[in-house]
């Protein structure tokens, strides 16, 4: 009986990825070969590494007429097992280095189609959500007018802020979705309100930590029109379980009809009535609180 080693790898990395969610991005392939990759190099090595402990075990195990062996050491055998791992780590890092340059340097984030800013937030757990208006430009945002009903300090001088609106989408059972187009770079403007919070895309392979004080860029590209989760992977307090969310990929014609639709339903930011309590929230770019008083 012959065995086609290639045949076998291939049903290896098939079946494992079957237990994945569905990968609709569009660098989600290659996120995915790493991982079989590690996986698997890792199964390997734990049934070398256990099944000579069994050998051993077993070869050397107790008997009272044996003989001790005194020996220093084998230098061949400490070079190999020291110099194999780090040529498989090393060429692991330089394999990879092309995704993560891809997925995660800030400066290789390609031009976006649609930018959104996205926000974490702790008092009930859930995540807010801010769009450009009908003119498709973000206006500036002012840590000194960060307020509860201003969460992402909208600059009230910058015209182009006028029409900004947010949405608020909080943790339970029904959480108000998302849209955003289909085949589209996707550019996301990540940072939280109060505590470390994880912005996790399972469909999409995307997962990067929300930091208080912090912008950080997360982009994807999703392929395929459909639902999918969103959720925070941060335990990040009582109410960790309720920050679930929903991202609905639409066709461009969908998503035009319903960001239209929620411009005209969600007022712009700027001209909600300002509330008059005083609100603690940590400051855009700094890692201090600041208290804005209305």
């Amino acid at each position: 009986m012959n065995f086609d080693l290639s045949k076998g790898l291939e049903w290896a990395y098939k079946d494992m990825l079957t237990f994945f969610p569905e990968n609709v991005s569009t660098f989600g392939a290659q996120l995915d070969s790493m991982f079989a990759l590690i996986y698997w190099f890792s199964v390997g090595t734990f049934f070398l590494t256990y099944g000579l402990l069994v050998i051993f075990m077993i070869k050397y195990r107790y008997n009272e007429n044996r003989k001790a062996y005194y020996f220093h050491g084998n230098n061949l055998i400490e070079f190999t097992w020291t110099l194999l791992p780090t040529i498989f780590f090393v060429g692991l890092g330089l394999w990879s280095d092309g995704a993560w340059t891809k997925t995660k340097y800030a400066s290789r984030v390609p031009k976006p189609d649609v930018e959104i800013d996205v926000m974490g937030y702790q008092s009930g757990f859930g995540w807010e959500f801010r769009y450009a208006g009908p003119d498709g430009v973000f206006g500036n945002k002012d840590r000194e007018q960060i307020t509860i009903s201003n969460p992402f300090g909208i600059d009230s001088n910058d015209i182009h802020g006028k029409d900004d609106f947010v949405i608020i989408s909080p943790g339970g059972a029904r959480p108000i979705p998302i849209h955003l187009p289909v085949n589209k770079n996707i550019l996301v403007n990540l940072s939280s309100n109060d505590v470390l919070h994880s912005f996790f895309l399972p469909n999409f392979r995307v997962k990067q930590d929300a930091l208080p004080g912090q912008w950080i860029k997360v982009w994807f590209n999703g392929s395929k029109i459909g639902t999918y989760e969103l959720a925070c992977a941060e335990l990040c307090g009582t109410g960790h379980y309720n920050m679930r969310g929903q991202v609905f990929i639409d066709s461009q014609a969908d998503y035009d009809k319903w960001l239209d639709e929620q411009y005209k339903i969600t007022k712009p930011v700027l001209e909600a009535p300002v509330s008059s309590d005083t609100t603690i929230v940590a400051s855009v770019d700094t890692k201090d609180s600041k208290t804005t008083k209305n």
